[in-house]
């Protein structure tokens, strides 16, 4: 048997086919990698440097291999095990000291403030990098509750005793996950003894942040609670400063996730003004570099903090999309980036706002022309119909993901985010200008915020109304299997019209 037709049996024909279009090859290559940090978690850390020895055999057998096909196969073997290689990475090894390593009693605690502070009613929370168990360096970070005083800033030494614990999950939600995605391994609760050192030197991140609290803060000067602290949370993400009851009616009408910094309001956004823009004279060019300049804004304006940027890269996605109008293309791109942000990043994958920002931008993007098309009865006028489209599709593909973390499902969760999602970009919009009225004076600022104010208000009205109804939440017993059957459900629904005879 010659080498010809040990290939034609042991290579499928399908990667002769891949092989003929690069915008496959690299799809396939991209979708590898993504898949090898998706099971990554069965691999045993211990193995990372024979991954990564695996790695580069596979890589250099395919370098000398004669056949295309099959050097082809060595390479995706190359990266998958790369990718099971990167995410080992993320775990540190049993031998090395972390901060997860706790002690029973209390212990003097040195570290560098590593986020934005977070200030509530009752006190501030804090991230800390550098961390010193007394003189004993320690990997991972740590989550600190402090009091309100003394104020503390990105960049700041703090030095305190607490007993330090690890986190842990409750009512059914994997805490300890959720915090180990962002590097966090321990928390402490109520430090005594705080002595703070003052960074003197400027930061990027610190400056950053410094624009984002004058912003806030020229929101709270020209509007009324709770809606200044809503509209920050709309814009910038967070809800901290709102009362417990307006936060369980956010959890009852399933609209929680507008108060997080996410790329679905940032498409929301992307989409709605292109809409406009692109209605204008302005032109389509003129109006794609004008929203990509705006994004870049926003990121700055929110500070720059890693969820505000994965929000302004899905919202740069839109914009791709308009540029290069072609699905093969954007189904790279979303591959593409979605390998960069967890070759950055393995953990990214567990953690749920990711998962749904990604997937609603995906909806946004892939979905809201063709539902537009069908909502004939909803006006254009300033984006309102792609806006009410593109709402409609992030609800429908979230469903899984909501019903499998969180094991609860809002009874009126869909009829509420459907008049409530399409106002989010203007009202995105209105808090912008409203925070730049707010530099200029608290009269000006006052008449100029009435737009924001007016759509906060509507916002909050539905939102309150139907999170009062007793029936709102409901907690099915078997929400996994649901997610699953929902998830199937869709399945079945896309293949039966992207393979129908008559779709042929």
């Amino acid at each position: 048997m010659d080498s010809g037709t040990v290939e034609s049996v042991l290579v499928p024909m399908r990667i002769n086919t891949i092989l003929t279009s690069p915008s496959k090859t690299l799809a396939v290559i991209l979708a590898v990698f993504c898949f090898g940090v998706v099971i990554g978690p069965i691999v045993s850390v211990g193995w990372w440097e024979q991954l990564l020895f695996v790695s580069l055999v596979c890589a250099g057998i395919a370098l000398f291999l004669p056949h295309k096909s099959v050097r082809f196969l060595f390479f995706l073997v190359s990266i998958f095990v790369f990718a099971l290689f990167r995410f080992t990475q993320t775990s540190i090894p049993h031998h090395v000291p972390t901060v997860a390593d706790v002690s029973s009693s209390a212990i003097r605690v040195t570290g560098v403030v590593s986020a934005e502070v977070e200030r509530r009613i009752d006190g501030q929370r804090v991230v800390l990098d550098q961390v010193f168990y007394a003189d004993e360096v320690r990997e991972g970070k740590i989550l600190a509750w402090i009091p309100l005083y003394p104020q503390v800033e990105y960049g700041n030494e703090l030095v305190f005793n607490c007993s330090v614990q690890k986190p842990e999950a409750f009512n059914g939600f994997a805490y300890d996950r959720y915090l180990a995605t962002k590097g966090i391994l321990a928390v402490c609760f109520q430090p005594q003894y705080i002595d703070v050192l003052i960074q003197k030197e400027w930061s990027i991140v610190g400056g950053l942040l410094h624009v984002k609290e004058w912003a806030t803060k020229s929101l709270q000067r020209i509007l009324p609670e709770p809606h200044s602290s809503f509209l920050s949370g709309l814009l910038f993400g967070g809800s901290s400063a709102l009362s417990p009851e307006l936060k369980q009616q956010f959890v009852a009408t399933g609209t929680s996730h507008i108060l997080a910094a996410s790329g679905f309001n940032v498409s929301l956004f992307s989409v709605a003004f292109l809409s406009f823009i692109l209605s204008t004279r302005i032109g389509r060019r003129r109006g794609l570099m004008l929203t990509t300049i705006l994004l870049i804004v926003y990121v700055l304006l929110a500070g720059a903090s890693p969820a505000v940027v994965r929000a302004g890269i899905m919202g740069g996605l839109v914009v791709l999309e308009h540029w290069i109008s072609r699905k093969a293309y954007m189904v790279n791109a979303f591959l593409l980036t979605g390998s960069l942000m967890l070759l950055v990043n393995p953990l990214l994958l567990q953690d749920v706002g990711f998962q749904l920002s990604f997937v609603a931008t995906i909806a946004v993007i892939t979905f809201t022309k063709p539902i537009s098309e069908r909502l004939t009865f909803i006006p254009e006028v300033i984006g309102l119909r792609e806006s009410f489209a593109g709402s409609l599709a992030a609800i429908g593909l979230t469903l899984p993901i909501v019903l499998w973390h969180f094991g609860s499902v809002s009874l009126v969760a869909p009829f509420v985010n459907l008049l409530v999602l399409p106002l989010v970009p203007y009202a995105m919009v209105a808090t912008m200008i409203a925070i730049m009225a707010g530099g200029l004076g608290a009269t000006v600022g006052a008449y100029l915020s009435l737009p924001a104010w007016g759509l906060s208000y509507l916002m909050l009205r539905l939102i309150s109304v139907f999170g009062t109804i007793p029936f709102a939440l409901s907690q099915p017993e078997q929400s996994h299997l649901l997610a699953l059957l929902v998830f199937g459900l869709m399945g079945a629904v896309w293949m039966y019209y992207r393979y129908a005879p008559s779709k042929r």
